[in-house]
């Protein structure tokens, strides 16, 4: 009931127009750990009476913004469903009653920091959630508009005037930096599971992103100030060296700055650690807000991995092999001494399936392996080989069984 009100009242604030960052960050979760169609059928529903009405204020919005949020919002509903297996919404008897809604929203969903005359003057982008199961990489530009990139594909990106702003070549995207500019204007790439991209940025750093992976980043560096990305998933960047303009990653609470160097980053939202693997040059690690130059930070030297654990707020610095950690981006899975659990992830987002294990006994079953270019199948067919288990695979999802089920009294096929 104490979620339920403060959605009722986090939802009036964004269609009034008077909803802050945190609170639209706020709104955000409680709809993540909200059913669906409780938010669907109570909140939205009793704001769209009071559409009708006339009760709800008006403020002067940017049509552009507001179809980005009310797009990330309806979305987030949406991934929620998909992922709790709620029954699919059926439509108010009113024909008319959701696309009123929308339609509605799209003029008043707003929030105070994009209410400006124009989107172009927006310094802060706003980011759709990227949904890593959707199979299709697409690029958000500044405005909110959102490309599908294929992988085969060529294309030029350019500005009103114009200008070029970056151009694909099948599985890379680069940008130029030919075109000056005063401030910076982001676009958004989103890497869904089953699948690898190369970007080039404006300074010629190159990011490989591993699958399911979205990374922010400006069109163009500015002259005089840092150069800082956002990064949700895993990548190996490559920095162009600049002394007078420092790399920055942001990785949720973590910093990592460097003059230019190689590094690989994992950010997984559903892992509970941030680690970075340093291969060669320095790079210094921060929280987020944290002075850099006080005890706070931590400096690797390359065969380096810091591990930040995000619940209990405290940092690990060990030596590694650092090729375990970036035989990906070669194509390779390579497992040392892993237990099950971590292998599973690691497939799932590879293949983008998802692997339930029923057994009870796999999870913290330790396995080193090698693999390139060897379907699900197969591999594992090489961990029964360690291990016996019998599985089943139904579409994307695989289950390893509980070998005290029947298997008989199973409607798929065995493997």
């Amino acid at each position: 009931m104490h979620n339920e009100n403060k959605l009722d009242k986090l939802f009036q604030k964004l269609v009034d127009n008077t909803i802050s960052e945190m609170e639209l960050d706020c709104l955000m979760e409680l709809i993540n750990s909200s059913d669906p169609d409780d938010v669907k059928n109570n909140i939205l529903a009793k704001h769209w009476e009071n559409v009708k009405t006339g009760n709800l204020p008006i403020k002067q919005r940017i049509k552009g913004d507001s179809e980005v949020l009310l797009q990330k919002i309806l979305y987030k509903i949406e991934d929620i469903e998909k992922k709790k297996k709620v029954r699919t919404f059926l439509p108010h008897p009113n024909i008319g009653f959701w696309s009123g809604i929308a339609a509605t929203f799209l003029l008043l969903a707003g929030v105070y920091f994009y209410n400006q005359n124009t989107v172009e003057t927006s310094t802060v982008p706003i980011s759709i959630e990227n949904d890593p199961n959707s199979g299709v990489i697409t690029l958000q530009l500044d405005n909110g508009t959102i490309e599908t990139i294929s992988e085969n594909g060529e294309r030029k990106i350019t500005t009103t005037n114009g200008n070029l702003v970056a151009s694909q070549q099948g599985n890379t995207l680069q940008y130029t930096a030919a075109e000056d500019q005063n401030k910076l204007v982001y676009n958004t790439l989103n890497i869904p599971f089953g699948r690898q991209f190369d970007l080039v940025l404006s300074d010629g750093t190159k990011v490989k992103l591993n699958s399911g992976s979205s990374i922010k980043y400006p069109v163009r560096f500015l002259k005089g100030q840092d150069r800082k990305v956002f990064l949700k998933g895993e990548a190996y960047f490559d920095v162009t060296t600049d002394k007078a303009h420092p790399f920055i990653v942001n990785a949720d609470e973590m910093n990592i700055r460097v003059l230019g160097t190689q590094f690989n980053l994992s950010f997984y939202p559903e892992d509970e650690d941030i680690s970075t693997v340093l291969v060669e040059g320095a790079v210094v690690l921060y929280k987020e807000g944290a002075d850099i130059n006080t005890n706070t930070s931590s400096q690797l030297v390359p065969g380096q991995m810091a591990e930040w654990n995000k619940i209990n707020n405290t940092m690990t610095v060990k030596e590694v092999d650092t090729n375990i950690y970036t035989a990906w981006k070669d194509g390779y899975l390579l497992f040392k001494a892993s237990p099950f659990y971590s292998i599973r992830s690691k497939l799932e987002r590879h293949f983008n399936i998802t692997i339930e294990d029923r057994s009870g006994r796999l999870a913290n079953q330790i396995y080193t392996a090698t693999f390139r270019n060897e379907t699900i199948e197969e591999i594992l067919e090489a961990f029964k080989e360690d291990t016996h288990f019998e599985y089943i695979q139904q579409g994307s999802k695989i289950i390893i069984l509980d070998t005290n089920i029947n298997l008989k009294k199973m409607p798929m096929k065995t493997n």
